[in-house]
């Protein structure tokens, strides 16, 4: 009973000390109303409600292969996840009772194109989408899509994935299908969702499929392909949609925010645009300010190539000894 009185007195000296004295950001945030045409949404993932892995003709995807093969948390796979394959009418029916009037939502590249590719089209995948977005406007909720949260084919990744250029044809005909077909109806289009998940914890760490290690070469590789592959689907909506479908195409990029420690410590400030820059700026940098990478970036990526061409050269030199 001590320690917890102790603590409870701990812990109120530090919310006294730190939590009553808002800084201008929260001050900001907490008297500034947002914009009268803001939409507050909900959102799902493709992979994490859909299920129905295998069901007419979907392809797999790397996470599919991922939870099968026992690498996802206590050997979790969303082979039925909420089964939302099967539940158009009802997931929709939940969402107007809670009042939605704005739904984000994500494609299975896999289940359009199974293999990656137009020529694999499955008309069943296409017409679940078909059926959901058509249900959702019937319901006045606005459809949201992104074409890209985390779920590519594995028959790309066993190429490559988005290491290898070529998928930025692929991924540009993906969506050109998708616009072509859905764009009557959908307005508002994601081409990705947090892509720096994918490049960071999905080709750098690992953490997430398709699991591969490589943060010196292969997540900045991955990352110049998806920017890539962003452009080229803008393009052609651009091009070919905007003027008769009259919508809208973005990208949905994460980051986490860093304050210096010492405001007026200027090693302090550079360490938190840094972090910064190799998060969001990463990818914001090229779309929306010069189409280059921020300077920060270039010259750590310059350093770590050489890095390891100087470990490979001391390998190939042990071995030749």
């Amino acid at each position: 009973m001590k320690k917890e009185t102790e603590f409870g007195t701990s812990y109120e000296k530090i919310l006294h000390k730190f939590g009553s004295q808002p800084t201008e950001e929260r001050d900001l945030f907490l008297t500034k109303a947002f914009p009268a045409d803001f939409q507050w949404a909900t959102s799902t993932e493709s992979f994490k409600v859909e299920g129905a892995w295998a069901v007419e003709g979907k392809g797999e995807t790397i996470w599919d292969r991922f939870g099968h093969e026992g690498k996802a948390f206590n050997n979790q796979t969303a082979d039925t996840a909420s089964d939302s394959y099967r539940k158009v009418e009802i997931d929709v029916y939940l969402l107007r009772g809670l009042g939605v009037k704005t739904y984000q939502f994500s494609i299975s590249w896999a289940r359009v194109f199974p293999s990656g590719h137009r020529d694999s089209q499955s008309h069943e995948g296409a017409l679940y989408y078909d059926n959901l977005i058509n249900a959702l406007v019937k319901s006045g909720i606005q459809p949201v899509v992104t074409l890209y949260h985390w779920d590519l084919p594995q028959a790309l990744q066993d190429n490559g994935g988005w290491t290898n250029p070529s998928i930025v044809e692929a991924f540009k005909d993906y969506a050109d299908f998708c616009f072509s077909r859905f764009g009557d109806r959908v307005k508002n289009w994601n081409t990705f969702s947090s892509p720096w998940v994918v490049s960071h914890a999905g080709y750098g760490t690992g953490e997430h499929a398709p699991g591969v290690k490589d943060y010196v070469t292969a997540s900045y590789q991955v990352t110049h392909n998806i920017l890539k592959s962003h452009a080229e689907a803008w393009h052609v909506y651009n091009d070919n949609y905007r003027k008769t479908q009259g919508g809208k195409v973005g990208i949905a990029l994460n980051s986490d925010w860093a304050q210096p420690t010492d405001a007026n410590n200027p090693e302090d400030v550079a360490a938190a645009e840094r972090y910064l820059q190799f998060m969001l700026g990463w990818f914001a940098h090229p779309i929306f300010i010069d189409g280059d990478y921020p300077a920060v970036l270039k010259t750590q990526i310059e350093k770590k190539r050489n890095e390891s061409e100087e470990k490979e050269q001391l390998r190939t030199k042990l071995h030749t000894t």
